[in-house]
């Protein structure tokens, strides 16, 4: 037993260094398990929250079935786009107006052709002429870019300004501009 007393008195400052650094070992790692438990009872509360305590098989059935109704809804979406987009291809989208003075005696440029045309080319040219005792309004129609009657060069102008989407230079870019698009 004497032997032991001497073993002590001699390490005795070692082994108390030895347990303080253990004990801080244990203290640090102890904290580092709390932290990783609280990180994972707040990852489980958010997992169950509104489930009235039920079990977690029943709430990842619950998300599952939230998760297949979702993907019903946005292919519902996707048809609906495609009607829409399909419809759309029948609105007008492009439209070319050229304003001009269709009478050398008169003044300002008050006569008028618009074409109003589908994603296909077809629509319209409307014509707009502006007399002193008289306007007159006519319409053409359009086919694939094309009208089977005459076209004035005013009206040969917007049906091209209509066909490069263009009004007078200025690039149509819908009712939206690029910095409010993002």
């Amino acid at each position: 037993m004497q032997w032991v007393l001497t073993f002590v008195e001699m390490y005795g400052t070692y082994f108390i260094l030895g347990s303080f650094l253990l004990n801080l070992l244990l203290v640090l790692l102890l904290i580092i398990y709390n932290t990783t438990t609280s990180n994972l009872k707040d990852k489980y509360k958010r997992l169950v929250k509104g489930t009235d305590g039920k079990n977690i098989e029943s709430v990842l059935m619950q998300h599952i079935e939230k998760v297949e109704e979702a993907q019903v809804e946005v292919e519902k979406v996707h048809k609906r786009l495609d009607i829409i987009n399909n419809r759309m291809s029948f609105c007008i989208q492009k439209v070319g107006m050229v304003r001009y003075n269709a009478f050398a005696d008169m003044g300002s440029d008050l006569s008028y052709s618009y074409a109003l045309l589908d994603e296909n080319n077809n629509g319209m040219i409307i014509t707009g002429i502006y007399g002193r005792s008289e306007t007159v309004t006519y319409a053409k129609p359009v086919k694939d870019g094309k009208s089977n009657y005459s076209l004035s060069v005013e009206e040969l102008q917007a049906l091209q300004r209509a066909k490069e989407n263009t009004i007078d230079t200025l690039e149509l870019q819908g009712f939206r501009s690029k910095k409010e698009l993002g």
